[in-house]
């Protein structure tokens, strides 16, 4: 796996050297661009995924071959299989687990099957209608201004071939980041703002497992069946949204495809829809508020 510095296209082996250099030798980000803290990691997957890797490759091909859109499968809905053996063994990876035990220390970890799935790539250059949500700018989902208690809903890419022509961004931490079979990276499904580029080669295809984790601190277990729901709920009810708007084909599917671009916008940009909110309401009591500051 190569970390790619945004500022000087420089290829770093880990993540903590590329934070290293940028807090070395690059401007450091405003207060206003900083983010709380920086969730992502990044790892391989050990000598004994290869085959399962091989295994999940092969059957997707097989399997999602004709879909000219991105595909996502949820993995629990996969019939008992080989197949289904396979996506269970890397679900629950020693490497995984072990790097996000990791980055979040004193928390347990849990695994979040009902939203795991399997993702038949898009090409991010030809992506049009929904498929755009997954390659521009965004957060994986809304939630990041929810109490969670600590609790964190953690999304984890895993490639399953190679991945050389496509690169995931995090413009926010002038990061790039490009994957290869066994690679891993994970998110902060709802604080991490990311996008994609790249273009998939003609006669290639890729492959990815998106697998779901909760990072509960001590003492916010509380908040456990909360966090889970929120996330599930949206992740299951946005893909089916997608499926439909993904290529559309009439005047229905257009405009779910335009209220999907639509929400996507505005949770994007979260900050700027508060503030809008904030000056709506001002405006509207704006003789209230003079009367008060005037006392």
């Amino acid at each position: 796996m190569s970390i790619i510095c945004h500022y000087c296209n420089k290829q770093f082996s880990t993540q903590l050297s590329m934070t290293n250099h940028i807090n070395k030798f690059h401007k450091p980000q405003s207060l206003f661009q900083k983010k709380e803290e920086f969730a992502v990691i990044s790892g391989t997957t050990d000598k004994n995924t290869e085959n399962d890797l091989m295994n999940i490759t092969s059957i997707a091909q097989k399997r999602y071959a004709n879909y000219k859109t991105a595909h996502h499968e949820w993995i629990n809905k996969v019939e008992n299989s080989s197949y289904r053996d396979s996506l269970n063994r890397i679900r629950t990876n020693s490497e995984i687990i072990n790097k996000i035990k990791e980055r979040f220390p004193n928390s347990t970890i849990k695994n979040v099957t009902d939203a795991d799935e399997i993702y038949w790539a898009v090409s991010p250059v030809d992506a049009v209608g929904s498929d755009r949500s997954l390659v521009d700018c965004h957060y994986d989902a809304p939630f990041s201004w929810f109490p969670t208690g600590g609790v964190v809903f953690y999304r984890v890419i895993i490639a399953c071939n190679e991945n050389n022509d496509v690169t995931t961004i995090f413009p926010n931490e002038n990061i790039k980041v490009k994957m290869t079979t066994s690679d891993f990276h994970g998110l902060d499904y709802n604080k991490d703002w990311h996008c994609v580029e790249g273009s998939i080669p003609k006669g290639k295809y890729r492959v990815l497992l998106k697998m779901h984790y909760l990072i509960i601190p001590k003492d916010s277990e509380a908040f456990e069946n909360w966090v889970r729901w929120i996330n599930v709920s949206w992740t299951v009810g946005s893909r089916e949204t997608m499926r439909m708007s993904a290529n559309p084909q009439n005047l229905l599917e257009w405009l779910v495809a335009l209220i999907v671009s639509i929400s996507r916008i505005l949770f994007n940009n979260s900050y700027i829809c508060i503030l809008i909110i904030v000056i709506i309401i001002a405006f509207i009591f704006r003789n209230k508020i003079l009367k008060l500051v005037k006392i």
